[in-house]
């Protein structure tokens, strides 16, 4: 299995920030720790910054990453901005700040350079945050499914309206879909909204304003030529 060394800093309304540093092996979802060369031992986010708010901040990979969030007591509390070493351009605000408590940890997944994980991360007009989740292989439609529970985008979001997303997939040259990127289809197979893709790997993925109503029987997908 192959490694790559996270870094990254979380910024507080307080002005006190959380260093974030660890060797993380591709192709598993692990919790991002504190840096043992500012805080000793790794820590989760939670356990070492209680009662700080984030608000803003930046976690860089190596090679390639898929997604990044806070996740507390089971469910994503707030999505967290994430770019390639070399190609990070800020440290942008979260969706929401995030008042941490005991426990609250930041989970990531990175991957190979050639990794083909593709993520639909999105915010909905209740605020709600979600992650899709896809990988394609060859010619296909691909579906994007919830990454906590496998579900579609329409049994996770019933009745809610995406108002931010990003997709990120190092396919972008082969995705054939609407605006080169993901797309939400209705059950009558109607569009109701795309999101363009970003390679990770050249650019730094970051949320942007959508309208995308989501019904109980939409779908999430993309589709790729190869």
């Amino acid at each position: 299995m192959t490694t790559q060394n996270l870094t990254g800093v979380l910024n507080c309304a307080s002005g006190f920030k959380i260093p974030l540093s660890a060797t993380i092996t591709d192709g598993t979802e692990v919790a991002l720790t504190t840096d043992i060369s500012y805080t000793v031992t790794a820590q989760n986010i939670g356990d070492f910054a209680p009662g700080q708010t984030v608000v803003s901040g930046l976690i860089t990979a190596g090679v390639n990453m898929s997604y990044c969030y806070i996740l507390r007591k089971g469910l994503i509390l707030s999505l967290v901005p994430w770019a390639i070493k070399g190609v990070a351009c800020g440290n942008p605000s979260l969706h929401r700040a995030v008042t941490l408590q005991p426990g609250d940890q930041l989970r990531v997944f990175t991957m190979v350079a050639s990794g083909r994980n593709a993520a639909l991360s999105v915010v909905t007009n209740q605020g709600v945050p979600r992650i899709f989740i896809g990988t394609a292989a060859g010619a296909a439609t691909t579906q994007l499914l919830d990454l906590q529970t496998s579900n579609t985008v329409g049994e996770t979001l019933n009745g809610s309206v995406i108002t931010q997303a990003q997709f990120t997939s190092i396919d972008q040259a082969l995705i054939t879909s609407v605006a080169g990127g993901a797309q939400v289809t209705m059950s009558n197979g109607n569009l109701s909204g795309a999101v363009p893709a970003s390679d990770p790997e050249l650019v730094q993925p970051y949320l942007k304003p959508a309208s995308i109503p989501v019904a109980l029987n939409f779908t999430a997908q993309y589709i790729t030529s190869a």
